[in-house]
């Protein structure tokens, strides 16, 4: 179907409305802006309550709507028909248009519209340097506050970025909480550097030692919490810098990866090997759950916790209450991932990382199978990114072009723009795939 235009103008801005061809129109009978302002600012209403509205810009209009060069400029995940954003103006005129499509059904148009949401493939920090030896530290003073890329890491295993910008990345061997700045610049936050046990009280991370930290949580204030596996503690570093621990476990932290901390710091979950922890501030440390073989990550949804069991090469479903748990996906089996059919009855081999975006479903990592999948909200299984043990490539590409890019991979996470984060494989790389369209 043809674009269909709700144009409106305030000075020097241009704002234009429009579903997508060759996709069903939004509810209530189209999108449509309903107010925009002088920042490039935009509300609107009949998105798709399951769906991704672009903000598109073009520095002036040629030969009618359908022959100006459109430029992507930010997406947003849509979860009811009403819903905001923007996005920084150009010097003189600005033309935008705004886009819907939906990714709530499981067909072929709903899995393209979500794949073509996504954008290049870069890699935000690691050299690969030298760095594929588990319990080597491979941090060198050279690298502090040079450009992330030519750092080389030492088996990071999660990246989360905070309302800034900032990605802090937890460096398992180099006993240390690392951040990369919008510059590209890397920096050390916590850790010394060399394994140690470091005050308990309120400290400047970097004089706090730590010992194989390889959990990593962030509050949306910026707070971070850090798994700080041979110690067998959680710790706090706040936005000041400074660094206290929350909670000791006496039984010991055995392989702690997943990391979850509630904003009040009253309640906390964990994963140890084959347990998962639950912690509270009243009552202490004790076992939500001890029947999985080698946890890997966890996230909040609702009121479950969703786990990861790389030894058991499937994903679950927690529940907080009373710490039963649902096999959720996969089917314990170490075989190729065969897309477009059941999560459930896949192997997921060494399945490691998990997220879920606004919409539903969820992002999984593997970690043997070197793999970024999704699986969308009827439970269908998809590929989005392929990979082969120590592989690494693609940079600069479209992230679903054909073709081996990653290895082995620890962790996903998304930040506040939808961008993705993996940290992919033993010689230790974070990348980014952006959200954010090639193409109108």
């Amino acid at each position: 179907m043809d674009n269909i235009w709700f144009i409106a103008a305030m000075g020097r801005l241009f704002f234009l409305a429009g579903i997508s061809p060759m996709l069903a129109q939004a509810a209530g009978g189209g999108l449509q802006i309903d107010a925009v302002n002088s920042n490039g600012q935009i509300s609107w209403t009949n998105a798709f309550p399951s769906g991704v509205c672009t903000v598109e810009a073009a520095s002036q209009l040629s030969g009618g709507a359908g022959q100006t060069a459109w430029v992507p400029r930010q997406n947003y995940f849509t979860t009811n028909s009403a819903g905001s954003g923007g996005c920084a103006l150009w010097p003189g005129n600005n033309f935008f248009r705004l886009r819907a499509v939906d990714i709530s059904s499981n067909t072929p148009q709903a899995f393209t519209n979500f794949v073509d949401s996504f954008g290049l493939l870069h890699t935000i920090a690691g050299s690969g340097a030298d760095a594929g030896v588990d319990g080597s530290n491979y941090w060198q003073a050279s690298f502090e506050g040079g450009y992330a890329t030519n750092a080389a890491l030492s088996r990071p295993h999660f990246a989360l970025e905070d309302c800034s910008g900032s990605v802090y990345i937890v460096d398992k061997g180099s006993d240390s909480v690392l951040k990369v700045t919008t510059d590209g610049r890397i920096h050390t936050v916590a850790g010394t550097h060399a394994a140690g046990n470091g005050p308990d009280s309120s400290t400047p991370a970097t004089n706090v030692a730590m010992n194989l930290p390889n959990g990593l949580w962030m509050r949306s204030d910026g707070t971070v919490y850090v798994l700080d596996t041979g110690n067998s503690k959680v710790r706090r570093l706040a936005t000041n810098g400074m660094m206290t621990t929350l909670l000791t476990d006496a039984k010991g932290i055995k392989s702690g990866r997943g990391l979850w901390v509630r904003n009040d710091e009253a309640l906390a979950y964990y994963c140890s090997s084959s347990n998962l922890r639950q912690w509270t501030s009243a009552g202490g440390v004790s076992n939500l759950n001890k029947e999985f073989n080698d946890l890997g990550n966890i996230i909040i949804s609702g009121n479950n916790i969703v786990a990861t069991d790389r030894g058991d090469n499937t994903v679950w479903l927690v529940s907080t209450n009373t710490g039963a748990r649902a096999l959720l996906f996969g089917n314990g089996g170490t075989n190729i991932v065969v897309d477009d059919t059941p999560a459930l009855t896949n192997s997921l081999y060494g399945v490691r990382g998990v997220w879920q975006p606004p919409i539903g479903g969820y992002f999984l990592a593997t970690d043997f199978g070197a793999q970024l999948l999704y699986v969308d909200v009827a439970g269908m299984i998809h590929t989005l990114v392929d990979g082969y043990e120590d592989t690494h490539a693609g940079d600069g590409q479209w992230f679903y072009t054909p073709g081996y890019k990653f290895g082995q991979l620890r962790s996903v996470s998304m930040d506040n723009q939808g961008n993705l984060l993996i940290v992919e494989n033993d010689l230790g790389y974070v990348r980014r795939i952006d959200f954010q369209r090639l193409s109108p």
